[in-house]
Parts: C-alpha cells; structure tokens; sequence
C-alpha cells in the first residue's frame, strides 16, 4: 500500500509541474524535439505537454484513491 501511494504521489507531482509550467517541462524532458520545431507547432507541442501532465496528475489521484478505498478488499 505505500508503494502505491508512494508512486501516486509521483505522478501527482509530476504531473502538477508539468500541468502548471508545460514551456519549462517540455524544455527539460523534449528540450530537442522542442529546439527542432517550427515556432508555429512549439505552441502546440507545449499545449499537449500541459495535456499530458492533466491526464498524469488524474492518473495518479485515481490510483490513490483505488489504493485507500479498496485496500481492505486486496490481503
């Protein structure tokens, strides 16, 4: 069970930072893939990142939550 909270709060975490601040993640982890586009598609490609840290932040508080609720039904 706290390995499962544990990685929760990873990607609760991650996808925080990626959700609030995409232009400096993508910088970080797609800094090639970002030098490489055109100006016009960067905006695009940033936007997605923002996606992607949205969908990692629900992620991880959905497992969270399957870790707490239903941790009694799992021995």
């Amino acid at each position: 069970m706290a390995t499962n909270l544990l990685v929760s709060s990873v990607a609760m975490a991650l996808g925080t930072f990626i959700a609030t601040s995409p232009h400096r993640a993508a910088k970080i982890w797609g800094s090639q893939r970002l030098d490489n586009l055109a100006p016009e598609r960067r905006a695009s490609f940033v936007n997605w990142y923002r996606v992607f840290g949205i969908f990692l932040f629900l992620g991880g508080a959905l497992f969270a939550i399957d870790t707490i609720l239903f941790s009694y039904y799992y021995p």
